[in-house]
């Protein structure tokens, strides 16, 4: 019994150490999302733009799109884009084929201030994932301005299946990066996504623009305290 007793305290012991050690564990890949983060929102400026060319309620209209790209499941690949923008013109009453107004969509995906500078001080340091519900308008983005050579790896819903809805994007980018949830430092404009992300297990931060990202980076201990890099902005 004594021998048995001694077993489970070590046990305990060495579990309470992992579970310790794993709570002190450095950063070891920084996620970013695109639309908010990255770029400016291009998905709701976008439709903004569209509703007001056919002058419908902005807000209404940016509220089916949102409905209509997770029911019609476009968002997560299941559904070809078409599917979506029908779906869209049906449930807003537009009277036209919405699927040529998709330019002003990628139109809206402008480059945010100090972004791309501050991915690429980042990607120095520990590698860089792009973690977004993007569709297939992300290899327009690409093909655009090079943008996925920016980042070291892509997890996208379109291409996964799943949306940040549901939490199986987070296992599939933890496992695609061969990190624990707790070595991963995720930014996302989205609260709810950040709730997400933090209940999964990662370090999530609400992004409220590159200089505060860059401060919440060097207090996770990823990028020193002093000026930046020469690659940002």
């Amino acid at each position: 019994m004594g021998y048995l007793r001694l077993s489970i305290e070590l046990f305990l012991d060495i579990g309470s150490w992992i579970l310790d050690d794993r709570e002190v564990m450095t950063i070891k890949s920084v996620l970013f999302d695109l639309g908010g983060v990255y770029y400016s929102e291009g998905f709701h400026n976008g439709l903004f733009a569209i509703a007001a060319r056919l002058d419908l309620d902005p807000d209404r209209f940016f509220g089916a799109a949102v409905d209509a790209v997770f029911s019609t499941g476009y968002v997560t690949g299941t559904a070809p884009e078409k599917t979506f923008w029908d779906t869209l013109a049906k449930c807003a009453g537009a009277k036209e084929d919405l699927y040529p107004r998709r330019k002003l969509i990628l139109d809206s995906f402008k480059p945010m201030d100090g972004m791309a500078g501050l991915v690429r001080e980042t990607r120095s340091v520990v590698p860089v994932t792009l973690l977004t519900d993007q569709t297939n308008w992300l290899y327009d983005l690409d093909q655009r301005d090079g943008l996925l050579s920016e980042f070291d790896h892509v997890v996208s819903s379109y291409e996964e299946g799943f949306s940040k809805r549901d939490p199986e994007i987070f296992r599939v980018a933890c496992q695609r990066l061969e990190i624990f949830p707790e070595e991963g430092l995720f930014f996302d404009d989205n609260p709810g996504n950040v709730e997400r992300a933090v209940d999964f297990g990662l370090k999530a931060i609400l992004f409220e623009g590159a200089d505060a990202a860059r401060e919440a980076l060097v207090a996770a201990g990823v990028l020193s305290d002093g000026e930046e890099g020469e690659g940002s902005e």
